[in-house]
């Protein structure tokens, strides 16, 4: 499958390429405001909440989209149009992430944050597959990269522009002022970059047929060299990073005892590297190969989360936010072209909703054994978050030694 280049222009396709690399600028508005950011601390700081109580909304929401992942991708196979879906699943982002401004109570909060985190992991699906409709083969590598690196920036701008509101307003004003942002941002991606395929998005026994192409998709994974292994490995090294990713802050401040102020410059420090690690590694993609740089970026990470366990002070942990952002943003540009390379071109919504469904399945596990480490450590102060940490580096690990026999397409 290529890029949208048969019958369109350099320049056209530059358009499409940048409009649908907004997309990523868009999501990391929510990731970082909503999961990383506000969230945790909204539930556990103002509303008197505990960590368990964020993991369990986080996980319940991953289990239904993890469900729902494989099928969402069937369906936007069948009319080769995952443009129109990709806007369904936005508007919904954006309503419930708004209406997480009502602030109170917890339970309300966090019922919207599962919706809304339902349908933000939901759109990915169709986004993820979009690659295909703006590169080509090529440039895969530093397509990807680009969409990390652009979307890392739009963390750094979401943050400075979010940040002043809450801290005027209260954390409950980050919510709407986020919805804002994802919506502009990603205007761009819905508007600009080409579908294949014309035809309705719906028609009859559209739902019977997609359920029974997704459980054909299964069937079929087992045939395809390396996929199974590679999915396997990513439950495994996503459940870590995903569930850093949401009690950074929550860490941060326990830990090293950070202000709000400080816990907004570490994670602005942590997304500049995370651009420069996503530009990098887009052309480290397109030279070494995905696998190879996958291992890369799992390196950085190691380091990082040894770093976290073992930081004496406060000074020590300012370096977890850029080791571990370099590896983030190389770890998600190298991740999606592993995926891509493998995937047999005929079916790509449908693996990668298997990618997504294996993404959302470790964003619930890493989370529940993190609040099950903090809760059972319960009194011990930073020796529970240093246990958790743990925790996670060792499914790392487990997911890099998986990786070992994915073949190098």
């Amino acid at each position: 499958m290529t890029a949208p280049s048969s019958g369109a222009g350099p320049r056209s396709r530059a358009v499409a390429l940048g409009a649908w690399a907004l997309y990523d600028f868009a999501t990391t508005t929510f990731s970082l405001n909503v999961i990383s950011r506000y969230l945790p601390l909204l539930i556990i700081e103002d509303l008197h909440g505990r960590d368990l109580d964020v993991s369990v909304a986080y996980s319940a929401s991953m289990v239904l989209v993890a469900c729902a992942a494989p099928l969402l991708g069937a369906i936007s196979d069948f009319s080769k149009r995952r443009v129109p879906f990709l806007r369904i699943t936005t508007a919904c982002t954006v309503t419930a992430t708004a209406l997480m401004g009502l602030g109170s109570p917890a339970a309300l909060v966090l019922g919207f944050f599962a919706v809304a985190n339902f349908f933000y992991q939901g759109s990915l699906v169709f986004y993820d597959a979009l690659l295909a409709n703006v590169s080509d083969e090529e440039t895969r590598g530093r397509a990807s990269g680009l969409g990390i690196g652009l979307g890392y920036g739009g963390t750094i701008v979401s943050l400075y522009s979010v940040a002043p509101i809450a801290e005027r307003w209260g954390k409950w004003a980050a919510f709407p002022a986020t919805a804002a942002l994802f919506l502009v941002f990603a205007t761009p991606c819905l508007m600009l970059v080409p579908d294949e395929g014309h035809g309705p998005l719906w028609r009859r026994g559209m739902g019977r047929q997609s359920f029974a192409r997704a459980a054909a998709t299964l069937r079929r994974l087992p045939s395809i060299p390396g996929l199974g292994r590679f999915l396997a490995a990513r439950f495994l090294y996503t459940d870590a990073v995903n569930t850093v990713i949401l009690f950074m802050a929550v860490y941060m401040t326990e830990v090293g005892r950070f202000t709000s102020a400080e816990v907004t410059r570490v994670l602005a420090l942590s997304t500049v590297f995370a651009i420069a690690g996503a530009l990098a590694q887009g052309r480290a993609i397109d030279r070494i190969g995905a696998k190879r740089a996958v291992y890369v970026a799992l390196a950085l990470w190691v380091l990082g989360l040894g770093v976290a366990i073992g930081a004496p002070g406060k000074s020590a942990l300012w370096l977890v936010g850029p080791i571990t952002g370099a590896g983030l943003g190389a770890l998600w540009a190298a991740d999606r072209v592993v995926m891509l390379r493998l995937s047999p071109p005929d079916a790509l919504g449908e693996f990668y909703g298997l990618y997504g469904m294996v993404g959302r399945f470790a964003a619930i596990t890493g989370p529940l054994v993190w609040g099950g480490v903090v809760y059972a450590l319960e009194g011990s102060g930073a020796l529970a978050y240093r246990a958790a940490i743990a925790a996670l580096l060792t499914m790392l690990l487990a997911g890099a030694w998986v990786l070992r026999h994915v073949p190098e397409r």
